[in-house]
């Protein structure tokens, strides 16, 4: 890429960051923007914003971009997920009709005071500590993000079975990830394991954003118990 053409995407991301809100349905694609390593396409205020990072697939459609833009955006691999407001949730899904599309659920915390004491049980993942006796796909999805973020996990018998992290993370807001082993689920160690994450975020000054997908009621249970309120809603296209 020659300086000129360096220079212009630059430019392009920064259109793009001024006319993304810090607001909680804008996160994941705020969060790709500052990171830098994107693509975006369309005009002033609508864009497609490709997630060129390592293992980025995402594609957030911010406004209402030209189809063109979001075809090109879709263009550089297959396996591409469309994520887009509640309202552009029709339009998308009339130019993708073969694609499976959920609504998605986003809550704030509105009642910190509703977050438990910290557990003893609960501290910061380390690099000695072992993952091999989660499942194979459990751990593929939490090795990569133990290099780049700093997990809070929950530790039975020595061994780490909830954790938990913030992948996107923009000026203002921090959204937050959660897995446990299936043994170890309904124990409240979910509960303490994203607690002590919260903590950690608010006293870096970030508000986190809970996102759950409309049919995991679980998800939505735990987010309640903790003191979140609904405040959005999104969708998730993706090839089937």
């Amino acid at each position: 890429m020659s300086a000129a053409e360096q220079e212009a995407r630059e430019e392009r991301i920064a259109r793009a960051l001024a006319t993304t809100p810090d607001i909680p349905r804008w996160v994941e694609a705020r969060a790709i923007l500052l990171s830098g390593s994107c693509a975006v396409f369309g005009e002033e205020g609508s864009w497609a914003i490709r997630n060129e990072g390592p293992g980025g697939r995402l594609v957030a459609v911010v406004g209402r971009p030209d189809p063109a833009a979001i075809a090109a955006a879709l263009s550089d691999r297959p396996d591409r997920e469309l994520l887009c407001s509640h309202e552009q949730e029709g339009a998308l899904a009339a130019l993708f009709p073969d694609w499976v599309c959920e609504r998605g659920l986003l809550f704030q915390l509105a009642h910190p005071e509703q977050l438990p004491a910290p557990d003893p049980r609960v501290r910061l993942l380390e690099d000695a500590d072992s993952l091999e006796h989660l499942s194979e796909e459990l751990r593929a999805s939490i090795e990569p993000m133990r290099r780049e973020y700093e997990l809070h996990a929950a530790f039975v018998g020595g061994l780490a079975v909830s954790l938990a992290y913030t992948h996107w993370k923009t000026e203002a807001l921090c959204d937050i990830s959660i897995d446990t082993a299936p043994p170890h689920r309904r124990k409240g160690l979910a509960r303490a394991t994203v607690s002590s994450l919260i903590r950690a975020d608010r006293a870096r000054g970030l508000h986190p954003v809970w996102g759950a997908m409309a049919s995991n009621l679980a998800s939505q249970k735990l987010a309640a118990t903790l003191g979140f309120e609904l405040v959005d809603q999104i969708a998730s296209l993706q090839r089937p």
